[in-house]
């Protein structure tokens, strides 16, 4: 899918955050934000292969973005408006380092603190759901993720980029105990073309 990472005015965009600058707050502002989340959430019992639906979260709240002579430090907190009801919060640090002909690394390094609404709408089996799929019920609690990533942005041509991202985030135990997850961790991958406006 298409992605943005710009500033205009008072809008900006970062990948899988849209929102508002406010006032002014250290080496940014306080920010109204939302958070574009397109994870799929659907639920298939190895059972029986009922399937359970999980509605995509809509996650609205506030944060900020720091961007220091040491990198760049973002943290928020969301309220899910979806049907969990739940709280989400991130924080995470991006260094910038300069390497071979303009390449650039940028490494992250983060925490993700899902509240036991959140966690337990996404990965909680209830009664209903235990009869539909045969698993156990189970009642997550609120749960904390590290996680950990790099982006690579190589020049191409121009104002032409081409950004390698990757990002694995490692499930706490609240998430790890359901009976429903197969993995300890969570992978994101991207490569994209970018053009750079100046």
């Amino acid at each position: 899918m298409p992605y943005a990472f710009f500033d205009y005015q008072r809008f900006f965009a970062r990948i899988d955050q849209v929102g508002f600058k406010t006032f002014k707050m250290g080496y940014g502002y306080f920010e109204l934000a939302g958070k574009v989340n397109l994870d799929d959430y659907k639920i298939r019992s190895v059972i029986n292969g009922a399937l359970i639906n999980k509605s995509d979260p809509i996650p609205l709240g506030v944060g900020t973005f720091q961007e220091t002579p040491i990198g760049g430090f973002f943290v928020n907190a969301y309220y899910d408006f979806g049907k969990s009801q739940g709280a989400l919060y991130e924080a995470s640090y991006f260094g910038e380092i300069d390497t071979y002909r303009d390449i650039k690394i940028y490494p992250q390094l983060g925490l993700q603190r899902q509240s036991s609404q959140y966690a337990n709408y996404y990965y909680g089996i209830s009664a209903a759901d235990s009869q539909l799929t045969g698993y156990s019920t189970y009642t997550a609690p609120a749960t904390t993720n590290p996680l950990a990533g790099i982006m690579i942005e190589i020049p191409v041509v121009n104002s032409w980029y081409v950004n390698i991202y990757g990002k694995r985030k490692w499930m706490g135990g609240g998430i790890n105990n359901s009976p429903v997850v197969t993995r300890s961790f969570q992978d994101n991958i991207f490569m994209a073309l970018a053009y750079r406006f100046e």
